[in-house]
């Protein structure tokens, strides 16, 4: 997307996807060849039988072509066709129901079958996608704009590295210092701290293609700031939400084992905006591509995330774990937008991110502070006070500018007739 809005000329932009194709097809064809050439030693290594190789060959296969996709699923964001993007994840997300109830119900193959019809999805939505980019292939491309592509993109594989580690090392952590027992309480409470996690990820599908669209106007750094206000508004608010009712939630639809887990919930979900927030203030290192910045910044806030789970596990279990977590990314979103601020200035409005932020965490905790000391019946009247808060709190502090508060009390009078 970086180099897509580069220019605004159709020759250039067909150069982009073409060699965007040629990276997407290559090198994970040596990286996923080379797997499936020792699927049969990588079964023996972790089942103890190379009997296994066939599941390891179909998932890899699945990954190479979902790589594929990826492309004409861009294509749809960076188009604006919001209507094709969903009809081709919802055509690809039915085939793989619908092959996955005959595959598992009816011909009873079981976990070959669930992966032989997440494979047969992505085959599907491989063919139906082809006409997003198809006509767009060229045979004459820069090999220059390609390597400065691939240098451009390197560094975000430690930075995912770094994620993929820290998604991983809280539940060490705690299975080692607390055992199974909690370790599955803390999945519990990420699992459900996760429906802040994928509102950041569904404004993370858009954040990238708006945000360039701005990129040659003038107005793309005042626009970035902008859009940063609305997000902290949006995920503190589903954060707020969640940590309040996540008790009378798990009250009526979890066993009671699970109730236990819910004070993780809070802390997860402040991870997850976190995590959002570091996306948005990394803006700066794409825009003037300076990605190798990334790296540094994401194995420091591993190295602290370590820290302070050395720190927190042992004497708080899983829920040290969580604020740990939450800590670690706090952190590494404040990292990112000093050292991409010095780079590329962004007029962030500090106040309405701080008070935010702010009102959101504080909220949590009291939150927290309720499903600690007050039962559930008593409790739904502060619940309903601390979830009304959040937008109150804002409204009364000034968050929303007056201009953005006439154009809704315009639209509501047009959606409302007399």
């Amino acid at each position: 997307m970086r180099f897509y809005f580069d220019r605004d000329d159709s020759p250039w932009r067909r150069q982009i996807i073409s060699i965007y194709l040629v990276i997407e097809t290559v090198y994970p064809a040596v990286v996923v060849g080379t797997l499936i050439a020792f699927s049969g030693v990588i079964s023996d290594r972790i089942f103890g039988t190379s009997a296994y190789s066939a599941y390891f060959v179909i998932a890899l296969v699945d990954v190479y072509l979902t790589n594929v996709v990826d492309l004409p699923m861009m294509l749809c964001r960076v188009r604006r066709k919001p209507y094709t993007f969903a009809a081709y994840s919802l055509a690809r997300g039915l085939v793989q129901i619908v092959a996955s109830v005959l595959l598992v119900a009816v011909f009873e193959v079981g976990v070959k079958g669930i992966l032989i019809a997440s494979l047969a999805s992505v085959c599907f939505a491989f063919l139906i996608t082809l006409r997003e980019y198809l006509r767009d292939l060229t045979r004459v491309t820069e090999w220059r704009v390609a390597r400065e592509m691939a240098s451009f993109a390197w560094p975000g594989i430690i930075g995912g590295l770094s994620f993929y580690a820290l998604n991983l090392m809280d539940r060490f952590f705690v299975k080692h210092y607390h055992g199974l027992a909690e370790s599955g309480l803390y999945g519990v409470a990420f699992r459900y701290s996760q429906v802040v996690l994928v509102a950041v990820l569904a404004f993370r599908l858009g954040w990238t293609s708006w945000h360039y669209s701005w990129l040659n106007s003038g107005r793309h750094e005042q626009m970035v700031a902008r859009g940063a206000n609305y997000y902290f508004f949006a995920t503190g608010f589903l954060a707020v939400l969640v940590s309040a009712w996540i008790l009378p939630v798990f009250h009526v639809a979890m066993p009671t084992r699970y109730w236990d887990a819910t004070p993780a919930v809070a802390p997860l979900a402040l991870a997850a905006v976190a995590t959002g927030a570091y996306n948005i203030f990394a803006v700066g290192l794409n825009v003037k591509k300076r990605m190798r910045l990334l790296p540094p910044l994401a194995v420091g806030g591993a190295l602290i995330a370590v820290g302070l789970y050395f720190l927190l596990i042992p004497t708080y279990s899983f829920q040290g774990a969580a604020w740990a977590t939450a800590a670690s990314f706090a952190i590494l979103a404040l990292a990112t937008a000093l050292v991409a601020h010095r780079i590329y200035p962004v007029p962030w409005d500090r106040y309405r991110i701080l008070l935010a932020a702010t009102a959101a965490a504080g909220l949590c905790l009291a939150s927290l502070a309720v499903d600690d000391s007050v039962s559930i019946g008593p409790s739904i009247p502060l619940r309903i006070a601390i979830t009304a808060a959040f937008p109150l709190l804002l409204f009364a502090f000034r968050f929303f500018p007056p201009g953005d508060l006439a154009a809704v009390r315009t639209r509501l009078r047009r959606l409302v007739p007399g």
